[in-house]
Order: structure tokens, then C-alpha cells, then sequence
């Protein structure tokens, strides 16, 4: 069969994809992922096919136009004596960021609906935040599967969908395009996903984090523990250095008898002016790789670091700023896996603390199930026969009846 990924041009969307596009094509199936073209050269850098659509678009400088317009800074929303109220704040905070995505798919869809419409695809998977994929599930009247990423936090945009795709599915005459797709392939342990009712079909989660080089020292266990740091990318990509706490971590901890191992960019080195003797690697590194190897990791709540300490069985310290990276370290603290601090003004004993903390057996023995949990999924080769009948059986009826 022939399947077309689609996503949102951001890595961190594309990442936890990938694996389900090696299965497919392993397993004999076409597979074409479609996303803005500068993002092709990710896509080509994991070993898929892509296809560029649409002119240019930046979504990172747009997002940090947007942000600077807003004056937008890390902080909760406002109080209110309704935890209802709150909730609905707190949630429309995390999908506001979508109308960028549906911009986005916007720029890529002629192309990418001419392509689909002479390349007909038998499915189409999207990531949430990919709105090109249920568009043309829904135009050539194919089956659609929403890839999540981690935590459901986005399955609320159904609920706005006009709202947030309005301008993108108008041209095709259409008002839904069915944005949380037919179903829902899933990798987060069920400690650490959302209780809303949603049916979801499991798979396990494969980290990927792009191309890496294996350095030797991580082959050799530790002499002491070992603490991971990672801060992923979106904050520097934004502009936002000031919200790199990494440095604030690593200093926090210079007085442990334990090994720091940094892992961040090259953009992210300069940030560091003071490298502590307990530092043993301060820069790029497969996150996988290191997780592997720590007693602790400390991260910002993105997806990729809150599901690579998972299945790696890590306790992790999140320490969040960003809307969904709030929500990650909500759901991490409530699992039991580890522990959540909030970035702004943060004190670095609030950090040391938390860390001593995450060394109790409660927090190793919580990280361990929530790992059994993940491994005791389908990988994506076991999951391409149930997408191979998802394609056999076509369009479920209620989906034609709700678009027609």
C-alpha cells in the first residue's frame, strides 16, 4: 500500500514518526512523508522519502514573531476561584499554538493534495499538529491515523476545529476535516496519559532523536551516578536563551559527588560560561544513549526528553515553562516517575533538593513500570498489520456521515 506521513515542519513532530515510516517501508509499503520544504532535509536525514510542498514558510520566526508581538512570558494563567475556568485557560494556552500549524498546512496543501490526488495514498498518518493529513484523508476519502506524540493534550482541538482549520479546509468547500483521524496510535504509558474517554491503540514508543554518532564513553558505566541534563531545542529556536536553564541546573549540582553529562546544542555551548569538574560531557549527544546510562535526567518537559526517560526507566526532575511543557511535567509528577518544578524563579536548592529526591526507590520503581508499560507495546512492525486493515476496510461509516 502506499501511506503518506504528514507533518508539521518542527523536528520534535516529525521524530517520533519516523520509526512507523522505517516499519512501513520494511514491511514493503511506499511511504512518503509531506511537510514544508525546509524541513526535507530532516526528513531525508532519516532515511524517507519527502515531499516539499508549498513555498516557504518559517513557522519558527512566525512563532517568534507572534510570541514578541503577544510579549508573551512563562507564566501561569491567571487565577481564578473556578479549577473549571482554570482548566479551560490552561487548555486553550496549550492549543493556541495550533493556528500556526493549520498556517502551515495551509502553505503546503496545493501542493500536497495535487500530489496525493495523482499519487493516491490507501492511508494517510498525520502527527497532531500535521493538518495536511486529515485534509486529504478527508478530500480523496482515505483512512487517517493520528501518530501522538506523547501525552494527548491535543485531542481538545476537535472541539475548535472550525476555529483553528477554517481557512485551510474552506478552499476544498469543506468545514471539519476530522483532525483527531480514525484512530489514535498511542506510546504514552497509561500512568502518564490523559483520562478523557478517548479510545486509542497503543504502540511502543522508539526514541529518535536524528542522526547521531554513538561516542565510546557512554559504553563504559559510570564510576558515580549520573545526572542527565537536556534542554531540547524549541527554546533557543524561539529566541527565548534566557529560558535555557540548563546552565542554572548544572551549576545547582556542581557540588554532588556525581557525573553531569550536558547534553545540548552547539547553539546552546555558548550559554555555559563556567564548566564545573563533575561535568563530563557538555554538548551534542543521542539522548537515548545517554538516558541509558543516567540515575536521573533533568529536562524541560519537552516530549521527546519526558518519553526517552521513560523507556528508559529514569526518574526525571521537569522543570517546565512552555504551555505543553507544563502539562508534561503535570502528568510526570502525577505518575510518580518524577518530580515537577515551575521554571520561572526557580532557586537552584529547589533544584538540588528535587534531585536528592528522585534518588528514593519510590521514583525508580515508578519509572520502571511506566517503562514495562511501554515495552509491553506493539512496536510499529507489529502495528503495520492493524494499518494494513485500516486500509482494507477504508472510511468508517460515521466519519463519511460527519464530513458529508
Amino acid at each position: 500500500m502506499r501511506v503518506l506521513l504528514a507533518t508539521w515542519n518542527m523536528p520534535g513532530h516529525l521524530h517520533p514518526m519516523v520509526p512507523l515510516g522505517w516499519a512501513l517501508r520494511a514491511s514493503g509499503h511506499d511511504v512518503v512523508v509531506v511537510s514544508n520544504p525546509d524541513l526535507v532535509p530532516t526528513i531525508v536525514g532519516a532515511g524517507l522519502p519527502a515531499l516539499g510542498a508549498g513555498p516557504d514558510f518559517d513557522s519558527y520566526a512566525k512563532l517568534r514573531q507572534e510570541l514578541a508581538e503577544r510579549a508573551w512570558k512563562p507564566a501561569p494563567p491567571a487565577p481564578s476561584a473556578d479549577p473549571d475556568v482554570a482548566a479551560e485557560r490552561a487548555r486553550r494556552r496549550r492549543l493556541n499554538g495550533f493556528r500556526l500549524a493549520a498556517a502551515a498546512a495551509q502553505a503546503q496543501a496545493p501542493d500536497a493534495v495535487a500530489f496525493a490526488e495523482r499519487w493516491r495514498p490507501d492511508l494517510v498518518v498525520f502527527e497532531p499538529a500535521g493538518f495536511v493529513g486529515p485534509l486529504i484523508g478527508t478530500l480523496l476519502g482515505v483512512p487517517t491515523v493520528r501518530h501522538l506524540w506523547s501525552i494527548d493534550f491535543t485531542a481538545p482541538i476537535a472541539e475548535f476545529e472550525q476555529d483553528i482549520i477554517g481557512e485551510l479546509a474552506a478552499p476544498y468547500g469543506l468545514t471539519r476535516i476530522g483532525v483527531n483521524g480514525d484512530i489514535t496510535l498511542d506510546p504514552a504509558p497509561t500512568r502518564l496519559q490523559i483520562a478523557d474517554g478517548q479510545v486509542r491503540s497503543p504502540i511502543r514508543y522508539i526514541p529518535y532523536n536524528g542522526p547521531a554518532v554513538l561516542e565510546p564513553w557512554l559504553l563504559t558505566p559510570p564510576e558515580r551516578p549520573r545526572i542527565g541534563i537536556t534542554w531540547g531545542t524549541s527554546q533557543t529556536r524561539l529566541g527565548f536563551d534566557h529560558m535555557v536553564l540548563a546552565p542554572r541546573v548544572m551549576a545547582a549540582l556542581a557540588r554532588r559527588d556525581v557525573e553531569l553529562a550536558v547534553a545540548v546544542t552547539d547553539d546552546q555551548r555558548k550559554l555555559f560560561e563556567h564548566v564545573p569538574d563533575n561535568v563530563v560531557h557538555l554538548g551534542p549527544i543521542p539522548l537515548d544513549a545517554l538516558a541509558s546510562t543516567c540515575s536521573v535526567l533533568v529536562d524541560q518537559g519537552g516530549a521527546g526528553g519526558v518519553m526517552t526517560a521513560l523507556i528508559n526507566g529514569v526518574p526525571q526532575l521537569v522543570i517546565s515553562q512552555m504551555p505543553d511543557e507544563v502539562f508534561h511535567g503535570h502528568q510526570v509528577r502525577d505518575s510518580g516517575a518524577g518530580l515537577n518544578l515551575p521554571g520561572a524563579d526557580i532557586a537552584d536548592t529547589d533544584i538540588d533538593t528535587a534531585v536528592q529526591r528522585l534518588f528514593e526507590d519510590d521514583f525508580r520503581l515508578a519509572a520502571g513500570e511506566l517503562r514495562a508499560d511501554m515495552l509491553a507495546r506493539p512496536t510499529p512492525l507489529a502495528v503495520v498489520g492493524q494499518l494494513e486493515q485500516l486500509a482494507r476496510d477504508g472510511v468508517p461509516g460515521d466519519r463519511v456521515e460527519a464530513v458529508g
